[in-house]
């Protein structure tokens, strides 16, 4: 199964990041003077399409019980629920909460992000959203330097600058950023923080608690995951140059490169969400994927083959895990929502999702 399709399943759950590409286009350039307006993002129309057919599921599990008034993800399906904020509601919590980081950031509005760059300039959090948010493209390289100088324990300041070192041609400084990031334990996306910030503007929209989880655990942007991804299909480039030219130690050297940031992503401090997860295997399986499968790097414990194939059962085991949201959504509990996006908060997605597993084998 593509990777594709396992974004659709995450999304399911509460974990919308790669639909950002689309979400992108959709945000109004409204002059910075004028109001400020955030319009339905294609993620929320993508999760209400889900949310139907999850619908369809639900009755298959319910049967004859009827579907309770209070079912969120009902409401979301049926229209009758939105859960997107508008102009007069973003600007009712920034009068609530006060005009800071946190609250301009958990609108993930690009004129409230343009405004938090002007007001707070040296802040990591605001330097690393004008970056995957793509604020000011112009000047992308100034805010990537001033991350890596803000937050210079953060991998993921390092991997963002290789991926547009890389794809600017700038092979000698990529290649240096990664050795940089490979070199860090710390891997900060700055979104946990932002989560509980979104819990809040939506509470201030008189949203009930379930509401208000369900919205900010769903509707969280992930768009640097696409980058990830980026890194290593540049990666993939060189190591077929290297393969082609006879030198194949140069390819195993950035195929661990790339599995160093799989690794970030799919075990290390950037698994908090599946969506993070799955894109941290396809890193690592792109490079992977230029060495021969009976070989065994010093770098992995066994053969290419052998991690590949590790590699493809998880993607599995998520697979299974999924049906278990269907029946979520069929109970449409709201103590139960409540308490699967926190466990998702404290715990990361993964562990949310055997936690449901378990609870549903209880019923």
């Amino acid at each position: 199964m593509r990777l594709r399709v396992f974004i659709l399943l995450a999304l399911m759950v509460g974990v919308i990041g790669l639909m950002f590409l689309a979400a992108r286009k959709s945000d109004r350039s409204t002059p910075a003077t004028a109001t400020i307006t955030n319009s339905p993002s294609a993620t929320a129309a993508a999760f209400r399409r889900t949310a139907r057919a999850s619908s369809l599921a639900a009755a298959d599990l319910a049967e004859h019980a009827p579907v309770p008034t209070s079912n969120v993800f009902q409401r979301i399906a049926s229209g009758e629920l939105d859960l997107h904020l508008d102009s007069e509601q973003l600007a009712e919590y920034l009068r609530q909460y006060g005009t800071n980081v946190e609250t301009l950031l958990a609108t993930q509005n690009k004129e409230y992000i343009k405004r938090a760059a002007e007001l707070f300039p040296n802040d990591p959090r605001v330097q690393y959203a004008v970056v995957t948010r793509d604020i000011f493209p112009e000047a992308k390289r100034e805010w990537l330097d001033r991350l890596k100088q803000s937050a210079p324990d953060n991998a993921i300041a390092n991997y963002l600058s290789a991926r547009e070192y890389l794809k600017a041609g700038n092979r000698e400084q990529g290649l240096k950023d990664l050795a940089d990031a490979a070199g860090k334990s710390r891997f900060d996306d700055y979104t946990r923080e932002q989560v509980q910030n979104m819990e809040d503007a939506q509470l201030s929209a008189g949203r009930s608690l379930a509401e208000a989880k369900f919205a900010a655990g769903s509707g969280l942007l992930l768009p640097q995951f696409a980058m990830f991804k980026g890194v290593a299909i540049e990666l993939q480039t060189m190591q077929k140059e290297y393969i082609g030219a006879g030198d194949a130690s140069s390819a195993e050297a950035l195929a661990q490169m790339g599995r160093s940031l799989g690794q970030q992503l799919s075990h290390g401090e950037g698994s908090h969400t599946i969506l993070g997860q799955l894109v941290g295997i396809a890193a690592e399986r792109i490079v992977l994927n230029s060495l021969p499968t009976d070989s065994q790097p010093p770098f992995l414990n066994g053969t290419v083959q052998q991690r590949i194939d590790e590699m493809t059962a998880f993607r599995q085991n998520v697979k299974t895990l999924m049906p278990e949201v269907s029946a979520m959504v069929a109970r449409g509990n709201e103590n139960e929502i409540i308490s699967y996006f926190d466990r998702m908060k404290l715990q990361g997605e993964y562990k949310a999702l055997l936690w449901l597993q378990n609870r549903n084998k209880l019923r």
